[in-house]
């Protein structure tokens, strides 16, 4: 029986250039990547893990500085009793990031990006195959042809690819893959943990990175040998990214728009986590929304919010105050379309919205 850690897609370095969030945040999230990392390493110590598995990006190589990488690098060497394994993304490159620490550790394992390697470990009765990328963009499957599977040992593969035909991504096709008869699977690239088929599993970015990547995250902890196979999925994350939907309607007033704007949140993720809230529906006009969610975001770690809302308008009496103008005639030439379908509707709230607030200036 062998034990191991699936991870990758920690970005350390990574800056946060195209991030929604501030400066100030993003240096904070910065930081956290690294202490996910040490999340990890300590938890491969406390699991008496015998591998830890990289798939690729580990680093954000644009922005890692040369103190960064030796800091990791120093931290796995300290893991003596297990052997770590490493490939490279598409985000830290073997020659760019890797080349210099090749070989310099007898327990951290690189490997290199011409073809698929094999590095066996007969202390554990396992071989692991792995390749590295080596440039932008991989436009086919790595060469699976030569590779002969010793069945009487426990057979692991290592890849930073893509299951989606014809992307550039390394594309794979996991199914033929999976039909050579691996043990375990251990992909990476892509940033939500998922398994694929059968024992193909993305491990996931263990520290989420945007909105995008929302959901639990953290680390796979695998036991297998050749006739068992246990997988736990660890989280590990500091911080989770948090969508919510609010809607709002408009017989709510001041107080019940601020309590909806938090009704669905724990106080733990208030406290913790990185929100945004995404407001629809319609608004009493009286209501100054914007300075209602100013308001609730003290209450808030970190949020953000998108306002997709409409105001309430007594439609009739606009258009009857401003029959001669623009807005009158603007009134009269929608309630041309069907009122009962939300997109025009939507369109004369917001088109009466502008007009009402560039009269107001």
């Amino acid at each position: 029986m062998i034990k191991f850690i699936h991870t990758g897609d920690l970005h350390l370095g990574s800056v946060f250039e195209n991030a929604s969030f501030p400066a100030d945040v993003a240096k904070l999230r910065r930081e956290e990547l690294f202490k996910t990392f040490n999340s990890i390493v300590k938890a491969a110590v406390s699991l008496k893990d015998n591998f830890l598995l990289i798939c690729g990006d580990l680093f954000e190589e644009k922005f890692c500085t040369a103190h960064d990488i030796k800091r990791v690098f120093d931290t796995l060497a300290s893991l003596t009793d297990i052997e770590v394994l490493i490939i490279a993304g598409n985000h830290d490159l073997y020659s760019s990031t890797y080349r210099h620490y090749a070989n310099k550790y007898p327990n951290i394992h690189i490997f290199r990006h011409e073809k698929i390697e094999k590095k066996s470990f007969e202390k554990f009765n396992a071989d692991i195959y792995a390749i590295s990328w080596d440039k932008a963009a991989y436009y086919a499957e790595p060469d699976f042809s030569n590779i002969k599977l010793d069945e009487n040992k426990i057979n692991i593969l290592m890849l930073h690819a893509d299951c989606a035909p014809n992307s550039t991504y390394m594309p794979i096709n996991i199914k033929a893959i999976s039909d050579i008869g691996f043990d375990y699977i251990a992909l990476g690239h892509i940033h939500k943990p998922r398994q694929v088929t059968g024992r193909a599993y993305y491990c996931g970015s263990a520290e989420p990175l945007d909105f995008k990547e929302t959901g639990e995250h953290g680390i796979y902890h695998i036991e297998a040998d050749k006739d068992a196979f246990k997988i736990d999925f660890v989280k590990l994350a500091s911080r989770n990214f948090v969508v919510s939907k609010v809607n709002i309607t408009p017989d709510m007033g001041y107080l019940d728009i601020l309590r909806a704007l938090t009704a669905n949140i724990s106080h733990e993720s208030l406290n913790n986590d990185m929100h945004r809230l995404a407001i629809s529906g319609m608004v009493n006009s009286a209501i100054n929304l914007d300075e209602i969610i100013a308001q609730a975001k003290p209450s808030f770690f970190y949020m953000e919010y998108s306002n997709d809302t409409i105001p309430d308008f007594d439609v009739d009496y606009i258009k009857q105050q401003n029959e001669n103008n623009i807005i009158g005639k603007f009134i009269e030439k929608m309630q041309q379309y069907d009122m009962t379908d939300e997109k025009y509707r939507r369109a004369l709230y917001k088109g009466l919205a502008l007009l009402l607030s560039e009269g107001d200036k």
